[in-house]
């Protein structure tokens, strides 16, 4: 790792987790909201799968199911949670600050995302356990955690360049995340299609890798 991300992280972790447990919803968001979803999954999808069982057998998605909502789902609310602090620390001045500090932009940048993305791999992790509804094995779940993680810089970076504060921040939330569950919808259409829109629906090929790998212990 970059001598200047470690440093970067030794300087700026104390003061990212005072933010993050100052605002009760980015720790909600962040703690609580994606652990739960796994959580709630494990025994809803089952019922609702009771349901519907006259007309449809849930149980062959289930893999889809948690793909979507938790692979999926995670770098996105996290990526959200990092846009939301680099539009306060902008509009403090703090990004403006660091370009004249020891301490570089491209560097403070850099240790945000980096510490991002791993934890975007440890939260998916943690709510595939909780959710128990796929078999899949430790290698493909940790490969397709981590290549969703890819979305977390992107969603965070659209925030912080062209979102002017916070109220516009989560007014963009429900938009960004139908954007994340639009890659789904590339599993029925046909294949031609599948993968031009996966062009624009990214968060498909982690899905593809996890709900193929979890089809494969079956």
């Amino acid at each position: 790792m970059n001598a200047h991300v470690i440093r970067a992280m030794r300087v700026m972790a104390p003061n990212d987790v005072r933010l993050i447990w100052r605002d009760g919803f980015l720790l909600t968001a962040l703690v609580v909201i994606m652990p739960l979803a796994g959580w709630l999954l494990n025994w809803l999808v089952p019922y609702i799968g009771q349901l519907v069982a006259e007309w449809v057998l849930l149980e062959p998605y289930y893999g889809l199911i948690v793909a979507n909502v938790l692979v999926a789902g995670e770098p996105v609310l996290l990526g959200f949670v990092i846009g939301i602090l680099f539009i306060e620390e902008r509009d403090q001045g703090t990004l403006m600050a660091l370009q004249t500090s020891p301490l570089s932009l491209r560097a403070f940048m850099g240790y945000r995302l980096m510490v991002a993305m791993a934890l975007n791999v440890v939260l998916t992790v943690c709510g595939v356990l909780l959710a128990d509804l796929a078999s899949i094995s430790w290698l493909a779940l940790l490969a397709s955690a981590a290549l969703a993680s890819l979305a977390v810089p992107m969603v965070a970076l659209v925030y912080a360049l062209y979102l002017k504060n916070k109220v516009q921040a989560l007014m963009w939330l429900k938009p960004v995340q139908v954007w994340g569950a639009v890659s789904t919808l590339l599993f029925f259409v046909p294949t031609p299609f599948e993968w031009i829109g996966s062009v624009v629906g990214t968060l498909y090929y982690p899905q593809r890798l996890f709900w193929s790998a979890s089809l494969d212990q079956t």
